[in-house]
């Protein structure tokens, strides 16, 4: 094998890893896209479930405002 020949085999192989590796980073970043996506669902529905937590003791005060306004009035 001569010095040309290898060095068009490896130019080859080189060109063939560099192919894969970009194929791998167009992957993993479809990826990071994916669980970004996953992430901001998940902190939304945390943030709901937050308020929804924060909307029963108002939803008590009120109501408590309401029977001591009607037994003041009565």
């Amino acid at each position: 094998m001569t010095i040309e020949a290898l060095y068009e085999l490896m130019k080859q192989g080189f060109e063939q890893v560099n192919t894969r590796l970009d194929r791998i980073d167009t992957r993993l970043d479809d990826i990071d896209v994916r669980l970004r996506d996953v992430e901001t669902d998940v902190a939304e529905i945390k943030g709901r479930r937050l308020a929804f937590k924060e909307w029963i003791p108002i939803g008590c005060a009120i109501i408590a405002v309401i029977v001591s306004v009607i037994a003041l009035v009565k």
